[in-house]
């Protein structure tokens, strides 16, 4: 089943808007979760943090995250799946497009069983 947890350059104000509408999807943001204390931690350490409870990481970040996947398969280690949001597609600034994202993408793929999946995130209608 999938749960996002948004990491700590998506506003939790997007996980506070789903919630709201979709109260049957199960989202963190990182900026909260666990009381805040994975802000500004590694991100191999947030992916690890979330694949300890089932959270799919949802992250604009295309530099950093890539090579810490490689290096988990490499090691046959495992993750939660990474959903990437491109800046280009949707701007992290558009609160309203990243939600009607997520919810789509959701009812989509929410089925999936999430451990090593990595997607990228549409606008919702696409």
């Amino acid at each position: 089943m999938l749960a996002f947890l948004l990491d700590e350059h998506i506003s939790h104000g997007v996980a506070e808007q789903l919630h709201t509408k979709r109260p049957d999807i199960h989202i963190e943001s990182v900026l909260r979760w666990r009381e805040g204390g994975l802000r500004a931690k590694s991100d191999a350490l947030v992916l690890e943090t979330a694949q300890e409870e089932g959270l799919t990481l949802v992250t604009y970040d295309q530099k950093t995250i890539p090579p810490i996947l490689m290096e988990l398969a490499m090691n046959e280690e495992h993750h939660s799946g990474v959903v990437f949001v491109d800046r280009n597609t949707i701007a992290s600034e558009n609160i309203g497009a990243l939600v009607q994202a997520l919810s789509a993408f959701y009812d989509l793929y929410h089925a999936l069983i999430w451990t090593d999946l990595v997607m990228f995130l549409a606008p919702a209608g696409r």
